[in-house]
């Protein structure tokens, strides 16, 4: 069992040949998140969804997008949100089809709607699970999820039947439960820690709401000399937190990690940006007119990343490890031969 480290800036360097092509403008996708449906029955305050429309991929439009992904070479895809992916009705069949495509496959869930079957799908196919709970009790639960008390028990029980399920399995998914970090959600960080790691997940992880810059580092090193040990690991985006305490200087101009990921939306259109979904000026195309080689080969692009402003981007986005990386293929280096 491999649990991720999150270090993007170290990861981007390991596909020589995608920077190559980005380097002569070709193939150069890696991961995609990809969402099944924007529908969700959580009723989450500060939600980073997009529900707004109620889409969901089709069976067809799901096979089409399978079809795409392994054109591009695309290495792994998130199923994420958009919605809630488990209550796709073809949660199962695209599942399937990505990994029969030789997709390496991850999902971003709230766990509530976990069954024995869906388990074992999970424990059987899929390279990682994340559930985000970010709660170490109910009341938090309640104001981060918008859920009641038995929804709070409902996800922590299932929780701990898939991890069950894994062990029953001899599965090698990576099993962690996700907690989003701010001064609100601070005070419930051990306790949370408790939860998970009665319950046998394989880890914790810590993560900054989008835009927030509370800086936990001291804490999860507290926690990590308490709670870690052979079985469960304490895991955090500690690439966002180094960088908190000077967010003023991003040390780049463009985003040069929106070739490298993408998102596909349950309207089955593309976009440059997880954190801007439906946003006009990140749109990059839709599938019922293009392919996804053809938007990659395409002028709009091209456009999307010139016009760019990535000082109007979220601080600490999910591109921002790997653009600080590559930003500097670009910089003009005195003297470089003298390694």
């Amino acid at each position: 069992m491999k649990i991720n480290n999150f270090n993007s800036d170290e990861k981007i360097l390991r596909y020589t040949n995608k920077i190559d092509y980005f380097l002569n403008a070709h193939k150069t996708l890696i991961v995609t998140e990809l969402d099944l449906t924007n529908k969700c029955n959580h009723r989450c305050p500060g939600c980073c969804g997009h529900n707004e429309n109620n889409a969901e991929l089709s069976k067809e439009q799901v096979e089409v997008v399978v079809e795409n992904l392994k054109a591009m070479d695309n290495k792994g895809v998130i199923l994420s949100g958009g919605g809630e992916p488990t209550i796709s009705p073809h949660f199962e069949y695209a599942i399937k089809l990505l990994k029969n495509s030789g997709q390496n496959i991850g999902l971003n869930s709230h766990g509530m709607n976990l069954d024995d079957n869906k388990s074992e799908l999970i424990a059987s196919n899929l390279e990682y699970f994340r559930i985000s709970l970010d709660a170490g009790s109910e009341e938090m639960y309640h104001k981060i999820h918008g859920m009641k008390a038995n929804h709070f028990a409902k996800t922590l029980q299932n929780i701990e039947n898939f991890a069950k399920t894994k062990q029953r399995l001899g599965s090698k998914i990576s099993f962690g439960v996700g907690f989003l970090t701010s001064k609100i959600t601070q005070c419930d960080m051990e306790s949370f820690v408790k939860l998970v790691k009665d319950r046998g997940a394989d880890f914790a992880q810590f993560r900054p709401f989008t835009g927030d810059t509370l800086d936990i580092t001291p804490q999860l090193e507290e926690l990590r000399a308490k709670y870690e040990d052979s079985n469960f690991k304490i895991v955090a985006s500690y690439q966002k937190y180094k960088e908190m305490h000077d967010t003023s200087d991003r040390g780049y101009s463009k985003c040069h990690g929106m070739f490298f990921s993408t998102v596909i939306s349950a309207d089955f259109k593309v976009w440059a940006c997880l954190h801007f979904r439906q946003s006009k000026r990140h749109f990059l195309g839709d599938l019922r007119e293009q392919s996804l080689e053809d938007i990659w080969r395409g002028s709009r692009i091209k456009e999307v990343y010139n016009s760019i402003d990535c000082a109007n981007c979220p601080i600490l986005c999910r591109n921002d490890s790997f653009n600080r990386t590559l930003n500097k293929l670009s910089l003009d280096i005195t003297n470089s031969e003298f390694l």
